[in-house]
């Protein structure tokens, strides 16, 4: 098992990252003694990261009576439908 420092870790995150998506477990810690793992998420636990969809409220986004700047309301449809 080999563990590489925290600053090896922040300098070469992509690299360590990369490998850790090949499965392997990457030990992150200090004078040799490993301290947290980064490893791959499995498939099961990829739900947590699942992306919600907002599609259903399309056309549904009501104005607040002008509670809003246009600007505003912009910002705010963008990001509720993702445009």
């Amino acid at each position: 098992m080999k563990t590489i420092s925290i600053h090896d870790a922040k300098t070469n995150l992509s690299k360590y990252i990369a490998e850790a998506k090949k499965g392997q477990k990457v030990y992150i810690g200090g004078f040799g003694k490993p301290e947290v793992v980064l490893t791959k998420i499995s498939n099961d636990d990829s739900s947590r990261a699942r992306k919600h969809n907002f599609t259903i409220a399309k056309g549904k986004v009501i104005e607040l009576q002008d509670s809003f700047s246009d600007e505003t309301d912009a910002n705010i449809s963008s990001l509720i439908l993702g445009d």
